[in-house]
This record gives C-alpha cells, sequence and structure tokens, in this order.
C-alpha cells in the first residue's frame, strides 16, 4: 500500500510529502546510533527531495509514535529551511534531525 502525499504551507513555501520508509542512518561512511525516517517532498514548483528525519536510538517508542514525531520535525524543519538540490547531511541533520532525550 502506497503512503498517502500529505500537504503542507510553511513560511518558506507550500510543500507535498510523503513518507518512504526507515533505515539506518549512516553519515561519513559510518553506521550512527540512529534511523533515518525518508520523506520525499515536493515543493510548488515542482521539485523533489528526499529529506532524512534523523531519530537517535535514545528514542525508545512504538514505530508509529516514532514515524509521528518524525514526520512533526519534518514540517517544524520546512517552517525554517527551504529545501535544495545537494544539500549536505549536517545542514538537513541540523533542521530536520529529532534531539536526543535526555
Amino acid at each position: 500500500m502506497q503512503p498517502a502525499w500529505m500537504n503542507v504551507t510553511t513560511a518558506t513555501g507550500r510543500y507535498t510529502y510523503q513518507f518512504q520508509g526507515s533505515g539506518p542512518t549512516v553519515r561519513g561512511g559510518r553506521y550512527e546510533s540512529a534511523r533515518d525516517f525518508l520523506f520525499l517532498v515536493m515543493d510548488e514548483s515542482g521539485w523533489l527531495y528526499r529529506i532524512p528525519v534523523r531519530v537517535p536510538d535514545t528514542l525508545v517508542a512504538p514505530a508509529a509514535e516514532l514515524l509521528q514525531r518524525a514526520e512533526t520535525q519534518l514540517r517544524a524543519g520546512l517552517e525554517k529551511f527551504r529545501p535544495r538540490q545537494n544539500t549536505p547531511y549536517p545542514e538537513l541533520d541540523a533542521h530536520f534531525a529529532l534531539a536526543p532525550e535526555p
């Protein structure tokens, strides 16, 4: 079953996004103690971006709750950051990663 496309309007523009799945977080050729929740995001001009929401392994919750938190973080990141082609992972993580719980 294909997940639905969701619409969101933010301070940086209008977007349509879809959850694409999750997988291990790899940065700089190394595995990190986290999972990336991957979203396909299309802006109003039709450009597609693949945005990872990094969820640290220290966040322990049911999968549905983690997905909901990742989606909320994606929306929050889009409020402040307009995606662009070839954005490096550290910059994406600065806007879209969930902070670890203390």
